[in-house]
C-alpha cells in the first residue's frame, strides 16, 4: 500500500485529508515543517507529499526546497494544499518542484483523482529508472565480458602471429610459401588489432570515441587488405584497383584524413562482404576519385545485387543477408568508423550489382 505523508498545522485539515484517502493509502501525518522533513527522510519514505503552504516557523515552500536539495527525498512528488489562488504563489511552488496544486477548501473526488494520478507517474518514473539502471549494468558486464574475451584471445593469436617467421626461418621455404607465411602472419595481426579495437565500437556508438585524425596513405590498406581477404576465399576472384579510371600501381599513395586504425576494419569488412557477396568467377573492383581536392571517394563494387528487403537498413546493426556465419555488425562497423572519421558511406544498389562508396576528408 503506498503511503502519503500529509502536512498541515491544522489538525482539521490533516482529519479531512486523512479521511479522504485512508481507504486506499496508509497514511502520516505532521503538523509542522521539522517533523515533516523528519518522517519524509525516514525509511521507508512516503511516496507522495501533501503539503500546507501557509504554516508558522517553517512554511510549505521552505519545505519544499529542503526537500528538493535532498537526494534522499527529492524524488518524492510534492502536492501543495493551499487556500492560495495567485497565480504567482502556484508558479513559485513549481519552480521549487512541487507536482501539483489543490485548493482549500479541498474536494474528496479531486483529491482522489490527483493522489493516483501522480502516484502512477511516479510509479512509471521509477520503472524507467529502473530500467536505466538495469542498462547500464548490462553495459558494465559487457565491458567486463569484452575485456576478458580480448585477453583470452590474446593468447593464441600471439602464437599465430609468431609461428610464421619462426617457420621461414627455421626451414627452407619456396616464395610462394614464404608470402603464404606472411599472409598468415599479417592475418594474425589484423584480427589483434580488432580485439584491441572492439571496445571502440562501443565508444563509437555512445559517440565518445576521440579519433586521431591525421594525413594517411590509404593506399598499402586498400592493397594489403585485398590481397589478405582474396587469398581466403575458396574461389578465385579478380580485383582491381583504379584512380580517376586508370589503373593504380601498387606503392603509388592516396592520401586522406583519417585515423588508420580506423580505416583497417572499415575497408577489411567491406571488402571481405564484396567478396563473400560476389559469386565465384566475379570481380571485385575498387575505383578511387580524387579530383574533388575536399574530398576523396573510395567505391567497392562486386557482381550480385543487395535483396530490395534488406537495402533501407543496409548499415543498421544485426542486418545479413544470405550468410550463414554473419551476425550483421561488418556494415554496421564500417558506418560508424567512416562517420567517426568525419565521413560518409553510401550504398547503390544496381540491378546485377553492389556499389559501397566510402567518402573520406582531404582537408583539414
Amino acid at each position: 500500500m503506498k503511503t502519503i505523508l500529509i502536512v498541515d498545522d491544522a489538525p482539521d485539515n490533516i482529519l479531512a485529508l486523512s479521511t479522504t484517502l485512508r481507504e486506499k493509502y496508509t497514511i502520516r501525518a505532521a503538523p509542522n515543517g521539522p517533523r515533516a522533513l523528519l518522517l519524509a527522510r525516514k525509511s521507508p519514505p512516503p511516496d507522495l507529499i501533501l503539503l500546507d503552504v501557509l504554516m508558522p516557523d517553517m512554511d510549505g515552500y521552505a519545505v519544499c526546497r529542503q526537500l528538493k536539495a535532498d537526494p534522499a527525498t527529492r524524488a518524492i512528488p510534492v502536492i501543495f494544499v493551499t487556500a492560495l489562488a495567485d497565480e504567482a504563489d502556484e508558479l513559485r511552488g513549481f519552480n521549487l518542484g512541487a507536482v501539483d496544486y489543490i485548493s482549500k477548501p479541498i474536494r474528496p473526488a479531486l483529491v482522489r483523482a490527483r493522489v493516483s494520478t501522480h502516484l502512477q507517474l511516479r510509479t512509471m518514473q521509477q520503472a524507467v529508472e529502473d530500467r536505466n539502471r538495469a542498462l547500464e549494468e548490462s553495459a558494465r558486464l559487457r565491458d567486463d565480458v569484452e575485456n576478458m574475451t580480448r585477453h583470452d584471445l590474446k593468447a593464441p593469436l600471439s602464437g599465430i602471429i609468431s609461428l610464421p617467421r619462426i617457420i621461414s626461418n627455421k626451414y627452407d621455404i619456396d616464395p610462394f610459401g614464404k608470402n603464404l607465411l606472411e599472409m598468415i602472419e599479417r592475418a594474425g595481426k589484423t584480427m589483434l588489432t580488432m580485439i584491441n579495437r572492439s571496445l571502440d565500437l562501443y565508444k563509437m556508438e555512445a559517440g565518445t570515441y576521440q579519433a586521431c585524425i591525421q594525413t594517411i596513405d590509404i593506399s598499402p590498406i586498400l592493397f594489403n587488405t585485398l590481397s589478405e581477404v582474396a587469398s581466403g576465399v575458396d574461389y578465385a576472384n579478380e580485383w582491381r584497383v583504379t584512380l580517376n579510371g586508370d589503373s593504380l600501381p601498387a606503392g603509388q599513395p592516396i592520401w586522406a584524413r583519417s585515423e588508420e586504425m580506423l580505416c583497417y576494419p572499415m575497408f577489411y569488412n567491406l571488402i571481405q562482404n564484396a567478396f563473400e557477396a560476389s559469386p565465384e568467377g566475379g570481380s571485385i573492383a575498387v575505383d578511387i576519385d580524387d579530383r574533388d581536392k575536399s574530398r576523396l571517394n573510395i567505391a567497392i563494387t562486386n557482381a550480385g545485387a543487395v535483396p530490395e528487403e534488406v537495402r533501407e537498413r543496409f548499415f543498421d546493426k544485426y542486418i545479413t543477408h544470405g550468410k550463414g556465419h554473419g551476425i550483421g555488425l561488418g556494415t554496421y562497423s564500417a558506418y560508424l568508423c567512416a562517420k567517426t572519421m568525419n565521413g560518409d558511406i553510401t550504398l547503390d544498389a544496381l540491378n546485377d550489382k553492389t556499389r559501397i562508396v566510402v567518402t573520406l576528408r582531404r582537408q583539414a
